[in-house]
């Protein structure tokens, strides 16, 4: 599980750089082609990036919970139910138990 975890991570890194990559091959693109200054087409980049990330925060708004999250979901609530009703009883009993050493202390 570790060695899964650095690899993701790795992979990640990868792709962020990737990514910076495209960015910059973007910027120097834009500039070049349609002449803008350097101040614009950084801020045409930046305006880009915020677009697409609405867009992709709108999608993940409208987009439900799948069966597997909603069957995890109940079956968590289960088992803190099962926990619960488990462990209520023996909390009471201790705690009686504290008062009643403490009320044979006095």
């Amino acid at each position: 599980m570790v060695a899964r975890a650095m690899l993701g991570g790795l992979a990640l890194t990868f792709l962020l750089g990737a990514l910076a990559f495209a960015h910059v091959a973007g910027w120097y693109w834009l500039r070049l082609r349609c002449g803008w200054m350097v101040d614009s087409t950084a801020v045409l980049l930046a305006a880009g990036d915020l677009v697409l990330a609405g867009a992709v925060a709108l999608v993940a708004l409208r987009v439900g919970p799948g069966r597997a999250e909603i069957e995890a979901r109940l079956v968590r609530q289960q088992a803190c139910r099962a926990l619960t009703e488990s462990a209520v009883w023996p909390m009471v009993v201790l705690r009686l138990l504290g008062l009643l050493r403490l009320l044979r202390r006095r």
